[in-house]
């Protein structure tokens, strides 16, 4: 195997999660910090090299060997550091960029724009990868966390099929689903089959559905007994996840309500969400808990931003009779040790982060492609260009093999679930569901620029 050369900047949980990876697999790995306190760390557990500097400084890349790198990743606690190293890195020869930021607002809505401005292959919010997390956990869904789906206009979802489903029942042209909606596949025992609409589901399938969050919530509901109404659901802490994780479950909880310990902050939180209840109070203190009425809670969500503090007030909720408990652990490493102590899921954003990385990295550098099912379906971003023989085309006229679905299409700013009258134009993005089989086929419709 030939080895490929990897620059990393941060020495945090993602960068060392990361870098301890590729060394792994046998790749070289350079970690910028300008921490030297993370040099002693470094050296002692991990087998890579250490560049102690800014990684916004082009001296600092220089020595890191970011002219000859496969890859250059900026996973610094700073934004804008993380962008500007982007950038600098690719001015100075290196192949691809990745850049962690924090907000989903980054990339759901300045995605683009930052990745254009700053030449940053992908962008990550770390924010918006753990709220995906948090609402699987805390709604019952199977939603897969490809943030870069239309901008967060559009989900996808894998939806349990269970008796009297109406996929189950009828074939699925006969289904009455919504029209922001598209059913992809039915996977069964792992198997992945994309249906025509003569085919119909078998209890103890699952469906794998695209379409606009309100239209999957109606499928849900509609097909699956899965996915789980709640309640009261009460949030401990007040910060900028619990903030998208508020605004995200708006209409999936009865009553949702927010203890918060700062004053201030939990005023804020009340001015931007009058309609839910929110608490100055101690997420630790036993008798706020229980004068909030967290024994009727179904759900309890630790949000703070301190491990202890989301371990202790899980506890406690647990205590009370709280009967589904989600944490945010920043510390991933003691994440199995938590769990042997209460039962709950536990959500890590670094970890989930360097995940997402390695995926880019195992998918051989393309930014839009989720695979599941061991490979054998993908989702692929694609643009039309002039000269694809889909360009002008509606998709009805367009030879498509059955493993292959157009399953939406970004244009202006706008993503729609299209169907067969529906025109593709020179200069749309298309999201592809391709089996494996068909990947070539892919190639073919939508071929990349400059393609002959």
């Amino acid at each position: 195997m030939t080895k490929k050369t990897y620059v990393v900047m941060g020495a945090g949980e993602v960068g060392r999660h990361l870098a301890r990876s590729l060394s792994a697999n046998g790749q070289r790995v350079a970690l910028i910090d300008s921490n030297p306190e993370k040099q002693i760390l470094v050296d002692e557990a991990l087998d890579v090299a250490f560049v102690l500097g800014n990684g916004s400084h082009v001296p600092t890349l220089e020595a890191a060997g970011v002219s000859k790198c496969e890859l250059f990743v900026a996973t610094s606690s700073s934004d804008e550091a993380n962008l500007a190293a982007s950038l600098l890195a690719k001015r100075l020869g290196a192949k691809r960029t990745v850049v962690r930021v924090k907000t989903s607002q980054d990339v759901t809505k300045y995605g683009r724009l930052y990745e254009t401005t700053f030449d940053a292959d992908l962008l990550l919010s770390t924010q918006l990868l753990t709220t995906t997390r948090i609402l699987n956990y805390v709604l019952g869904y199977n939603t897969l966390e490809v943030e870069y789906l239309a901008g967060g206009a559009l989900q996808v979802r894998r939806i349990a099929i269970e008796a009297g489903s109406p996929l189950a029942q009828q074939p699925l042209s006969k289904a009455d689903l919504p029209r922001a909606s598209l059913v992809l596949a039915f996977i069964s025992n792992g198997e992945v089959v994309v249906p025509s609409g003569a085919d119909r589901a078998k209890v103890g399938d699952e469906a794998l559905v695209i379409g606009t969050p309100a239209a999957l919530d109606f499928v849900e509901r509609s097909v699956s007994q899965h996915s789980r109404s709640v309640d009261l659901l009460v949030i401990g802490g007040g910060g900028a996840t619990a903030e998208s994780v508020i605004a995200s479950l708006d209409g999936h909880a009865t009553r949702i309500k927010v203890i918060e310990s700062n004053r201030e902050r939990a005023e804020e939180l009340a001015a931007m969400f009058p309609h839910h209840e929110i608490v100055h109070g101690d997420v630790t203190d036993m008798s706020v808990l229980s004068s909030e009425g967290i024994q009727n809670a179904r759900t309890f969500i630790a949000l703070t931003g301190h491990d202890e503090t989301n371990l202790m007030a899980c506890l406690l909720a647990q205590e009370l009779g709280a009967r589904h408990l989600t944490a945010l652990v920043q510390k991933s490493e003691t994440s199995t040790l938590w769990q042997k102590v209460a039962v709950m899921d536990v959500v890590s954003p670094r970890t989930i982060a360097a995940e997402r990385i390695q995926q880019y990295i195992d998918n051989n550098f393309e930014p839009h492609i989720v695979s599941f099912e061991n490979g054998a379906a993908e989702f692929i971003n694609c643009h039309v260009y002039p000269q694809s023989p889909a360009a002008d085309q509606t998709l009805m006229d367009i030879e498509v093999p059955q493993g292959l679905i157009v399953a939406a299409i970004l244009r202006n700013g706008h993503a729609t679930i299209p169907r067969g009258r529906d025109r593709l134009e020179t200069g749309d993005d298309v999201i592809l569901f391709v089996r494996s089989s068909e990947a070539g086929m892919a190639q073919l419709l939508f071929p990349g620029p400059g393609t002959e």
